[in-house]
């Protein structure tokens, strides 16, 4: 039996403004997300019948497999199914490339892999918004990945997905620290600041459709037309960024530092840890990327020591790639990169 294999790529918030917390105890959120080219790749396929196991993976999430994004994006699709993996068996291989809790959606990313990839190996039984619906369940982050256009503005608890063209004219470079960020306490320090009046709270507008309500700061007209300007004019405010300053003041310093190395503007990624520059070219992000690393080997001692991982990216207009392999890892599909889902 082929195997799926599938490329899923990181993002980045573009912006992130987080608004108060509602009754449900989850927060709307405003931000553009878009891809970049840091990837993790997801190999699917149907398991021996024999083996007990309804669903088997393997992958270093850094949590019990049972706890991973991979694993619950599983079962989620096998209960919306009437249990087609219990009766046929699955097997998931992850390869992990993008760090997990950085702000970089590697585990919206793989749940969002998984189901696409298991909606394709079962024959397509959802439309990418059925998928979206079974997905809000594993992750906000998740229906993001599964539009796969590269860039989108996301409201609500991020179920709310308005698709804009991509921009792939620029350079990236992000810097990884040594700790994690858990977006659950992210959220709660946040929470706490605010009620300590320490920071902002955005003025904004309740929108309704249908049953269901969404704040709003700035119209998705605005923000389209600030992402497609200039990117000297981008302001990167992203409300976390004070909540993580407050516990890591190098923050200040690797801003200061990207600025100085020619980025345009700085800005944390979602939640954190991790934080990026945007440069006007891949050239110059390139380059700034080389110079970090040099400076790390010649400076033992200094807030650059804090940094574990650098890369320089590129931003793409998709969020994942679809193919079938052999055993023997020769591709044999034409289309490499048609989506992998059913109709709307």
């Amino acid at each position: 039996m082929p195997t799926l294999e599938i490329k899923v790529f990181a993002k980045i918030n573009i912006g992130l403004k987080v608004f108060q917390s509602r009754t449900s105890g989850y927060h709307d959120i405003e931000s553009i997300f878009q891809n970049v080219s840091l990837a993790d790749t997801i190999w699917i396929s149907t398991s021996n019948k024999s083996n007990k196991a309804r669903v088997t993976i393997e992958g270093d999430f850094g949590c019990p497999i049972e706890s991973s994004s991979v694993y619950k994006a599983a079962i989620e699709f096998d209960r919306a199914t009437d249990g087609i993996i219990r009766r046929n068996g699955v097997h998931v291989q992850v390869g992990k490339e993008i760090p997990a809790q950085a702000g970089l959606g590697a585990a919206s990313a793989d749940a969002a892999a998984t189901l696409c990839g298991l909606n394709e190996l079962f024959g397509n039984r959802f439309s990418k918004k059925e998928l979206a619906r079974i997905s809000i369940r594993i992750g906000s982050d998740v229906p993001f990945f599964l539009f796969g256009e590269g860039a989108a503005i996301v409201r609500g608890r991020g179920e709310r997905i308005s698709l804009i063209k991509p921009r792939t004219d620029f350079g990236i470079v992000i810097l990884l620290p040594a700790w994690a960020s858990s977006t659950k306490d992210a959220y709660r320090l946040l929470d706490v600041m605010r009620r300590n009046g320490l920071s902002r709270i955005h003025s904004s507008t309740e929108v309704c459709e249908g049953e269901s309500t969404y704040r709003v700061c700035h119209s998705d007209g605005d923000l389209k037309k600030w992402y497609d300007g200039p990117i000297a004019y981008w302001h990167l405010g992203n409300d976390f960024q004070q909540v993580m300053e407050e516990q890591h003041r190098e923050y200040e310093v690797w801003s200061q530092l990207l600025i100085d190395n020619g980025a345009v503007c700085t800005s944390l990624t979602g939640s954190g840890s991790a934080m990026y520059g945007v440069f006007e070219s891949m050239r110059e992000a390139d380059a700034a990327a080389e110079e970090y690393r040099n400076l790390i080997k010649r400076v033992e001692k200094s807030e650059l020591c804090n940094i574990v991982s650098i890369f320089s990216v590129v931003p793409l207009a998709r969020s994942m790639i679809v193919s079938y392999i052999q055993a023997c890892n020769v591709d044999t599909r034409s289309d490499k990169e048609r989506p992998c889902y059913g109709s709307d």
